[in-house]
């Protein structure tokens, strides 16, 4: 099957600062993420993160150097470990209905709440912007992707991906800020009933084939 998407590597934007990162950054890395999860970028200082992983706030700089560079590396490898579970996951499927549907019940139990710091965080602090929008073309590529893969298939109407891509994701990430305020009937559900629902009308498909693939996918 032809590979459409592009392979991140865990942490592939910040690269190790001393051989003996190999030893503690996975330890301090999924600390940071706890934290990060728990807490919020703004509330989560070096030493939290020392002390969640058994280290000292020294130790911390001394393989990610600051701050923002921990929070990059967190949050990028968060967003690599979604990938690296889902891309296997929709390379087994070979209807695009079926891996479209199972993208997006996939990325409505995924790191929202994470993303959505970002994106505040980001406007605060511009050496992250980069990565906030490297998640986001990541986000889209995945999406035109599999529509692509759809057209090749005649499954989708043939439209622009790339537009519709932008478009679908611009909706998710709408949805999943009342998703993850639990806003009253916006649920994981309803993110993924609207999703398709507006796939469905972009690509030319049937909104119940839609469903019911979406309704088979597995809980992780």
């Amino acid at each position: 099957m032809r590979d459409e998407y592009e392979r991140p590597t865990p942490t592939d934007d910040v690269p190790s600062r001393r051989p003996l990162a190999k030893v503690r950054q996975p330890q301090i890395l999924a600390a940071a993420v706890e934290l990060l999860r728990e807490q919020g970028l703004w509330n989560v200082r070096v030493a939290d993160v020392a002390e969640r992983a058994g280290t000292s706030a020294t130790g911390v700089i001394y393989y990610f150097g600051t701050k923002h560079d921990l929070f990059r590396a967190a949050i990028s490898d968060a967003d690599a470990e979604f990938y690296a579970s889902v891309w296997p996951e929709l390379d087994r499927l070979e209807s695009a209905v079926d891996r479209l549907a199972w993208l997006v019940v996939r990325s409505s139990r995924s790191e929202w709440v994470l993303w959505m710091d970002l994106w505040v965080y980001a406007r605060r602090h511009p050496d992250l912007i980069p990565t906030h929008r490297g998640f986001s073309e990541r986000w889209c590529a995945t999406i035109a992707g599999i529509v692509r893969h759809g057209q090749e298939r005649g499954e989708f109407a043939q439209v622009d991906p790339d537009a519709v891509a932008a478009r679908l994701a611009a909706l998710m990430d709408g949805l999943a800020i009342h998703m993850v305020n639990e806003d009253p009937g916006r649920t994981p559900a309803h993110y993924v009933e609207m999703s398709l629902t507006a796939a469905a009308a972009e690509l030319g498909c049937d909104v119940q084939a839609l469903l019911d693939a979406a309704a088979a996918v597995p809980e992780t």
